[in-house]
């Protein structure tokens, strides 16, 4: 069973840096975004995907899109994280960006299991928090806005007046030694990196993410299907807030 739970990916950013979506860059035989949502999809029971321009990801399925619920003159994470959090029927949300593809699932599940009742639930490396790869509660929202209004846009800028807990390095290398489970993509050396760790390991994370779940398996086999009639017409439930 998925937990109550909703996942949600930040596709919001502008890609200065890349010069290109970087939600819309191929990874094996699909899209960067299209891993990270089909990774939600195994563990969390509502997917959100935080953007301005939902028309770009006609490839997804069963999620709800939204547009940052606070206007700002610049894009801030915060605010998409405020947004995800805001619109989300859980009371707890895990977010990601769209450019961070190579999850780890033992270490989702093992934070999953460590929730007990705190505010954030956020991982750290070295003396560095990880707050794109984290747990936050509803009771976060009023503290998120305060520092958004205040044009305080760094994440963590709120996390002193809630409890975090966080996860340990030792604890996560058990699940993830190399740590690549927190590498995103924000230049074209960091993009070839990902790709090759992809043709090393793609298989093996299709197989722990979509193989061991039955309703992707599913989904797996219409994409198949549809793709080999050469039929490009695709039954999407997606809505928008």
């Amino acid at each position: 069973m998925k937990h109550r739970i909703t996942g949600v990916v930040l596709a919001g950013g502008a890609s200065k840096r890349m010069g290109r979506s970087k939600a819309q860059l191929p990874v094996g035989d699909r899209r960067m975004i299209e891993w990270i949502v089909r990774a939600m999809d195994c563990l969390f029971d509502e997917i959100i995907v935080v953007t301005h321009h939902p028309q770009s990801f006609p490839m997804l399925e069963n999620v709800y899109f939204v547009q940052d619920a606070v206007p700002v003159s610049t894009r801030s994470s915060l605010v998409g994280l405020y947004t995800g959090l805001l619109h989300a029927r859980n009371e707890t949300i895990f977010v990601v960006p769209c450019d961070m593809p190579l999850l780890n699932r033992g270490l989702i599940e093992y934070m999953i299991g460590l929730l007990d009742g705190e505010d954030v639930r956020v991982p750290m490396t070295g003396s560095h928090f990880q707050p794109l790869h984290a747990f936050y509660r509803k009771t976060c929202l009023p503290h998120m806005r305060r520092s958004i209004d205040q044009q305080q846009y760094k994440v963590i800028r709120f996390y002193d007046e809630v409890l975090v807990r966080t996860v340990d390095e030792t604890s996560i290398k058990t699940y993830d030694p190399e740590l690549i489970s927190f590498m995103n993509v924000n230049s074209e050396e960091d993009y070839q990196r990902v790709l090759a760790l992809w043709e090393i390991m793609g298989e093996s994370w299709h197989c722990d993410w979509v193989q061991h779940n039955p309703f992707n398996q599913r989904k797996e086999q219409r994409h198949d299907k549809h793709r080999s009639t050469g039929n490009v017409q695709r039954k999407r439930q997606n809505s928008y807030f």
